[in-house]
């Protein structure tokens, strides 16, 4: 068989900085910085020394046990990118192997070097390719996959055989986990547990012994070799050691769901839902209880008796110290993040999602919140938050939960539920509590908010905490996902798909509202679902539907008239016409990234010039399934919710307030920086003039939004010489002051 390999760039892991270096407030510009959650640790690796590593879904933890020193690594390091599904530490090669759920995996060798296999590059299958587990016995890496057993040298770094179709009848059979025992290699499968000789052709499904019988017709959850015995478990059942020919079951864990069940040469570590236990070699169970564990997922002896616990919420956990303690970078408490909020200079995320039908998903009430280049976490009693704000003068936060109405909290702490008790929110579904909120958005009036399912689904909140509902003729404006405030004051409320669609768009000083849909004359939108909306700084109204983007122009007679969107044309065609916006953010500089299914697209202000398109091939995006984007205005970082974690960029262009406060980073420039240096706090869009101590131009540019770019180079393209450099700002009315000087050593 033929092998893919892909070589990335060498991770120097001795020379990375602890994790708490990379909690940088400011990434330069163009660069991409990725968030995966340390809060599930679902596989755990030990080498022979010092090192421990864990593995979250999309990010790698290296504890030095010796130290405490936390170092990370994720796709900016080269890693494959998709799900983690395992990890094994060979130690005689001292090489890391990383298994993916789609089938490749990676080798971190012993000179620090990442390279990428895929099993199946000239192979043709049908059916999943998931990798489920490693199993490393003297030179051969064993990957037992969805489809068989994939043999690798590791000396040789190749593929040595594939064992397919071992089922009874040579069909597919998931092979889940895998052990060696002496001279026989053991398979946890789908439908019990096979064994075969080494020496013997186990390419052959004829050459296996199978027992798949009475408690065995059913799926292996694991299966270890511990003090000279075979153990396995089975889900409901318990667990089963093999004496001769035949399996018995144990006195212990009976009727336990499982997790993991790993050896040392001491110990067998067990986890249930739960629990964490310890069975030595007499024997003897005993459970490893501590506050910390929540939902322990995998554990492991190490060979100093120290058990190391991979958790669902709490992370990497260890009595190392004497005590049990989590390890853990700096991270969002999870993965799940689907929506996006942003107060300037903060992002704020939150995972509460509700069903096509309007059934809350029991999502936790986490906020996570990211500023100055940290993750912080408040939570909330109430469940599945759909979306954040801040009020800006009195520093209130408000959280939407769908199905308990609006928490306020204040800085010190205390908090308030707005609900159908006391304001003008429904409770939708009596007795059941069912105060769908959905959105959030402030205006000179006040915060309005979206009451999904209610009589009166459009709501205000006064400052002085008076509240007032509005109610629409139409049957879909019952259903607001998300609103908007345009600069005239009108409100967006875009409408559930599941329900109808469209957009209401409504003006509360002369109570007025136009129903926007996909018709001629009634909005002309390229599809009436919408998902995205946003306000460009020229006040025109972007949608993003199944069907592309589209623009409304804004104007007095919008809810008195006909009116029709503005579908920017590319390439001949409608902007995304085939594409499902679900998500729409405007910079510093009116450029609008939109999120697709495949990935993110950058277009110009009037969205009629591609600028960009980021993909998981292209980018560190860790999907190309983007469900939210928002916007630091303040440093122009852009951040990406994706069905798979969270992503940002750092953009060249910010919002900026007046009066201007100019920044300038790096400063100085060190010889061998290749990058660009970064000028923000500028004007909006104004003319940036770099010239040298005598007067004499260097550089002239345009700043997007409220930062320039400079990369290092003088007109005609080349490096500047060692010297300072003077950076003047040009005004619209012509008049230019002098802002800043940047060092350049070459």
């Amino acid at each position: 068989m033929k092998l893919s390999l892909r070589r990335h760039k060498a991770i120097l892991i001795l020379l990375l900085l602890p994790f708490e270096g990379y909690c940088q407030k400011d990434i330069p510009i163009n660069n991409w910085r990725v968030h995966p959650s340390f809060y599930a640790i679902q596989n755990i690796a030990l080498d022979g020394s010092n090192k421990v590593f864990a593995a979250s879904r999309h990010g790698i933890l290296l504890l030095d046990r010796v130290d405490n020193q936390l170092t990370t690594l994720t796709t900016l390091d080269g890693l494959k990118g998709s799900l983690i599904a395992d990890l094994e530490y060979a130690e005689n090669f001292r090489a890391l192997i990383i298994a993916y759920s789609d089938g490749t995996f990676d080798l971190l060798d012993s000179q620090n070097k990442l390279l990428n296999f895929d099993p199946l590059a000239t192979t043709l299958i049908t059916g999943s390719r998931q990798i489920n587990d490693i199993f490393i016995h003297e030179n051969m890496v064993y990957l037992a996959t969805d489809y068989g057993v994939v043999l690798f040298d590791i000396a040789q770094r190749q593929i040595k055989e594939t064992w397919r179709d071992l089922s009874e009848t040579g069909k597919t059979l998931k092979i889940i986990q895998i052990t060696i025992k002496s001279d026989s290699a053991f398979l946890a499968t789908e439908r019990g547990v096979i064994g075969g000789n080494l020496d013997s052709n186990l390419q052959d499904f004829n050459n296996w012994n199978r027992f798949n019988t009475g408690d065995f017709n059913a799926p292996i959850k694991s299966i270890s070799s511990f003090n000279g015995v075979l153990f396995c478990a089975i889900d409901g059942k318990g667990i089963f050691s093999k004496s001769g020919s035949e399996w018995n079951i144990r006195q212990f864990l009976q009727n336990e769901e499982f997790n993991s069940m790993n050896a040392s040469a001491t110990s067998l570590v067990v986890t249930t839902r739960g629990h964490v236990w310890k069975i030595s070699e007499a024997n003897n169970v005993e459970e490893l209880a501590n506050s910390l564990f929540v939902t322990p997922l995998t554990a492991i002896p190490d060979d100093k008796g120290n058990t190391w616990i991979g958790d669902g919420s709490a992370g990497l956990i260890s009595e190392l110290s004497g005590t049990y303690n989590t390890y853990r970078p700096n991270s969002p408490a999870s993965d799940d993040i689907s929506i996006l909020s942003n107060d300037v200079n903060e992002i704020f995320g939150v995972s509460g999602r509700y069903s096509t039908l309007g059934i809350p998903l029991k999502k936790p009430g986490v906020i996570d919140k990211f500023a100055t280049g940290k993750w912080s976490h408040e939570t909330s009693p109430l469940t599945d938050i759909t979306d954040v704000l801040r009020n800006a003068s009195t520093g209130e936060v408000y959280a939407a939960s769908f199905g308990y109405g609006v928490e306020v909290s204040t800085s010190n702490g205390v908090t308030k539920v707005w609900d159908e008790s006391n304001s003008t929110l429904s409770n939708v579904y009596p007795p059941d509590k069912s105060v769908n909120v959905t959105s959030l958005a402030y205006s000179a009036d006040g915060m309005w908010v979206t009451n999904y399912g209610s009589l009166s689904p459009l709501n205000l909140l006064r400052s002085d905490n008076n509240w007032e509902g509005f109610s629409f003729s139409e049957a879909a404006a019952r259903y607001p996902r998300k609103i908007v405030v345009d600069l005239s004051g009108n409100v967006w409320m875009v409408l559930d798909p599941a329900h109808g669609g469209g957009i209401i768009v409504f003006n509360k000083e002369n109570g007025s509202s136009k129903y926007l849909n996909d018709l001629d004359g009634q909005g002309s939108l390229p599809s009436k679902y919408v998902h995205a909306i946003a306000v460009d700084r020229d006040g025109l109204v972007w949608v993003g539907t199944e069907l592309g983007a589209a623009y409304f122009n804004v104007n007095e007679a919008i809810l008195s008239s006909p009116v029709n969107s503005i579908k920017p044309v590319v390439d001949g065609r409608f902007l995304l016409r085939d594409d499902i916006v679900t998500a729409l953010a405007v910079d510093g500089g009116n450029r609008k990234w939109l999120g697709t299914n495949r990935g993110i697209w950058l277009y110009s202000a009037e969205g009629d010039v591609p600028l960009n398109n980021y993909t998981t091939i292209t980018s560190p995006l860790p999907s190309d399934s983007i469900f939210d984007i928002k916007i630091n205005d303040e440093n122009g970082e852009v951040f990406f919710a994706t069905s798979e974690g969270v992503a940002s960029f750092r953009s060249g262009s910010t919002k900026t307030p007046e009066p201007a406060l100019l920044k300038v980073f790096p400063n100085p420039v060190y010889p061998g920086f290749a990058g660009t240096v970064g000028i923000t706090g500028t004007p909006i869009d104004a003319i940036i003039k770099i010239t040298d101590v005598a007067g004499k131009l260097v550089w002239q540019g345009r700043a997007n939004g409220g930062t320039a770019i400079w990369n290092v180079q003088d007109e005609k393209g080349k490096r500047v010489p060692t010297g300072v450099y003077v950076v003047f700002v040009v005004r619209d009315n012509g008049a230019q002051h002098l802002a800043a000087k940047i060092a350049v050593v070459n």
